[in-house]
């Protein structure tokens, strides 16, 4: 299993319309992607302009198989009228 963390910094006063974008329609989204096991996002507690959205693919290979698809697209076109810059990272568990 591979854990993707992606961190997206909203724009100004726009953190909570991100959570709730991820939460209406981007983790309904990627629940129905292959390959994705679970799909979970939360709000900056320290930071409450930055939004957490942790993907828990079942091989980097599925994941890169999804950035390859129009539901990519879709999922970016949700977060881009919200977020100013983002960074992923993954993560692998035995």
């Amino acid at each position: 299993m591979v854990l993707e963390r992606v961190e997206i910094n909203a724009k100004d006063g726009m953190a909570s319309g991100l959570l709730a974008a991820l939460h209406e329609k981007g983790v309904p989204l990627l629940a129905g992607i292959q390959g994705c096991i679970a799909a979970r996002a939360g709000g900056g507690v320290e930071n409450p302009g930055k939004v957490i959205l942790l993907v828990d693919w079942a091989s980097l290979e599925a994941h890169e198989a999804f950035k390859k698809t129009q539901d990519y697209i879709t999922l970016a076109q949700i977060l881009v009228p919200f977020a100013n810059g983002a960074t992923a990272e993954h993560f692998s568990f035995v």
